[in-house]
């Protein structure tokens, strides 16, 4: 996925995954140490600014690993 400063996909891929692992925001709230509000308003794109942390923390909570690749236009 190419980044167009739109967390939209990130955030939906993440959501995808949660269903796939039957997590909820709860759970996530759980293993982050975040309230479910902050959970939620980062899932619903509510939040400016995300940043590589957050992405990470996520990630970490729902058994998943960040990928970050880049690489020159062609």
């Amino acid at each position: 996925m190419i980044y167009d400063n739109n967390i939209d996909d990130l955030m939906k891929q993440i959501k995808h995954i949660m269903i796939d692992k039957d997590i909820k925001q709860i759970d996530l709230a759980e293993k982050t140490g975040q309230n479910k509000a902050t959970i939620s308003n980062l899932l619903n794109c509510k939040s400016k600014n995300v940043t590589l942390d957050t992405l990470l923390m996520l990630c970490n909570a729902i058994d998943c690993q960040l990928e970050i690749n880049i690489k020159l236009r062609d």
